[in-house]
């Protein structure tokens, strides 16, 4: 696959304010929220390749559904760390969410919680597809390859100031923990004339539990579920779980909006998270939202992409072939 890269740049902002952002926002959907500015811990006591997540911080958005689900183009594959020589990340701690690539997988789909150390090619990845009797399966993982989307931030892995949040207990609608700092982000920053910001980060799950998903192969999937023309998939076709925890890691990345004021066609949800056990065999996916507000209780760790770098703009590509 030829790299197609495009470059723009987040505004940056402290971490002071976004920290009081998040502050001020996600209270208003918890019971109790503690967000700081602190010293990062060393990351490897929660299972990472790297100490931290700071240094050179940027992240990718990477092809989009079309490459997924679209007949003309499935089995389309990104090795990213090809990709981060070509941004200037080479040497670098690479987590976030993506696909699996089929040629790794001996035709599998996957959902890929990426945590890998280019720098010293220790990798933590993990894949979890889906199993004969629709069970999960969640196995180590190393190429550093994945399918025909992906969220990846990159950083020298070094620690550094980060943002620490402390949550329990959802008191407002919405159970998504990315999603809620967005909104969190979007409402009491001034973000105007598309001077959006970005955060990745490593959060665990540490009571409750949540909806997840993990795609199952395409000769599972009995019916047409992906609209060519509008690019995008109109019909359920996932493999859902739930409930599922507690005792999981995410690893997300979201921004509050395209920099480019829409040019770069960024992934539609604004964020992408994947997930693992911490304690238990074959529990990962893709994160969606919290089933028990009661019980639910995160702690995490956050930091800011300066930049983010659209790789292969599929959605470009088709608008223009037509």
């Amino acid at each position: 696959m030829q790299l197609k890269i495009e470059k723009a740049d987040f505004k940056e902002i402290s971490l002071d304010k976004i920290s009081e952002a998040l502050q001020s926002g996600l209270i208003k959907n918890y019971h109790q929220v503690e967000v700081s500015v602190q010293d990062c811990p060393n990351l490897k006591e929660w299972g990472c390749p790297a100490e931290g997540i700071s240094g050179n911080e940027r992240i990718i958005d990477v092809g989009g559904e079309p490459y997924m689900h679209d007949p003309k183009h499935l089995g389309a594959e990104f090795d990213y760390e090809e990709i981060s020589k070509k941004i200037g990340s080479e040497k670098s701690y690479a987590l976030g969410a993506g696909s699996g690539a089929m040629s790794c997988l001996d035709g599998h789909c996957g959902e890929l919680v990426i945590n890998e150390n280019l720098i010293t090619s220790e990798s933590k990845s993990i894949i979890a597809r889906v199993g004969t009797n629709k069970e999960c399966i969640a196995e180590k993982y190393t190429a550093r390859k994945h399918g025909g989307l992906g969220n990846v931030y990159y950083t020298d892995g070094v620690k550094g100031k980060v943002i620490k949040i402390k949550i329990k207990g959802r008191s407002g609608d919405q159970g998504s923990l990315p999603q809620a700092m967005r909104k969190a982000l979007t409402d009491n920053l001034p973000i105007k004339d598309n001077e959006h910001i970005a955060l990745a980060g490593i959060f665990r799950i540490l009571k409750g539990q949540i909806k997840s998903h993990v795609q199952p192969d395409y000769a599972d999937i009995k019916h047409e579920y992906y609209d060519a023309k509008q690019m995008k998939c109109v019909k359920d076709f996932l493999q859902f779980y739930e409930p599922v925890g507690p005792e999981l890691q995410g690893y997300s990345v979201l921004w509050t909006g395209d920099p480019t004021g829409g040019n770069l066609d960024l992934r539609e949800s604004g964020e992408h998270t994947h997930f693992h056990s911490y304690t238990k065999e074959n529990v990962a996916g893709h994160y969606h939202f919290d089933v028990t507000p009661n019980d639910i209780e995160y702690e995490g760790y956050f930091n800011i992409a300066k930049e983010v770098h659209r790789v292969n703009n599929i959605y470009k590509e088709l608008r223009d072939k037509n």
